[in-house]
């Protein structure tokens, strides 16, 4: 609107944001979920192309990376996250060393999934190999993996204000800590919804029987899960932004 400026917002000090008044949003009238990237946060491996081949400068074991923006977020300082949806998925790739790939994506109750599970003697837990080690169900050549997705918003490192969107995938060894997560969350008094729940996202080394890997490490924004919580009173416009990328997702 003419005669109004366009005002320089301060973040934490550090980022940058606009304030745009009466313009803000226009152009990207009927925007759905299905006309944008999806941005992945990747926990990065020893082994991920990000660090062993050093696509990305300074990457390293256990630093997280989006997949759109191309930020790489340090392990050690990790980031905010609001989730607001959940799904399920046995999700079905090439194998690496015959190029990778996504195939296709397996409803967890469809027929495939209920095969595998039971020609696996009943277990969710993938086989192991000849070594000794886990490897991944079998479908002809390829991988099938039990794969967890979360919907929700990157927010400050305070909390308190949304800077973007994302989506966290979590397989194999990182399944715990997302049914613990999942479980912190649930177990709340008074049952808030899950996209009232503020989690900070950090790394972790651990090992197993394959060696050393990174694993997420989640803990409530604040001193505990339920003082984490948005506060419906006082903080109604993050809950509303919440909200509202939750129906867009759905």
């Amino acid at each position: 609107m003419a005669g109004k400026e366009v005002a320089k917002q301060e973040t934490g000090g550090a980022v940058a944001a606009y304030n745009y008044g009466d313009h803000a949003g226009v152009g990207f009238e009927g925007t759905k979920g299905s006309d944008l990237s999806i941005p992945f946060i990747n926990l990065l491996q020893s082994n991920s192309p990000e660090v062993e081949e050093e696509l990305v400068p300074g990457a390293k074991t256990g630093d997280m990376l989006n997949t759109v923006t191309g930020e790489l977020i340090k392990g050690d300082s990790g980031f905010v996250f609001l989730p607001v949806h959940k799904e399920e998925a046995w999700v079905e790739w090439v194998p690496r060393v015959k190029g990778g790939g996504f195939v296709g994506m397996h409803d967890p109750n469809g027929e495939l999934v209920t095969d595998l599970i039971k020609a696996n003697g009943g277990s969710r837990i993938p086989p192991k190999g000849t070594d000794g080690k886990r490897i991944s169900f079998k479908h002809g050549d390829n991988e099938v993996i039990e794969t967890y997705y979360v919907y929700g918003l990157l927010l400050n490192q305070e909390g308190t204000e949304v800077e973007s969107f994302a989506v966290i995938s979590f397989s194999s060894t990182k399944i715990k800590p997302y049914r613990d997560w999942l479980t912190s969350m649930y177990l709340i008094k008074g049952k808030p919804p899950m996209f009232a729940n503020r989690a900070r996202f950090k790394s972790v080394k651990q090992k197993n029987e394959s060696g050393t890997y990174a694993n997420f490490a989640i803990g409530p924004l604040k001193e505990t899960w339920a003082k984490s919580l948005i506060d419906p009173a006082g903080e109604k416009a993050l809950l509303d932004e919440a909200i509202s990328f939750r129906e867009m997702v759905l």
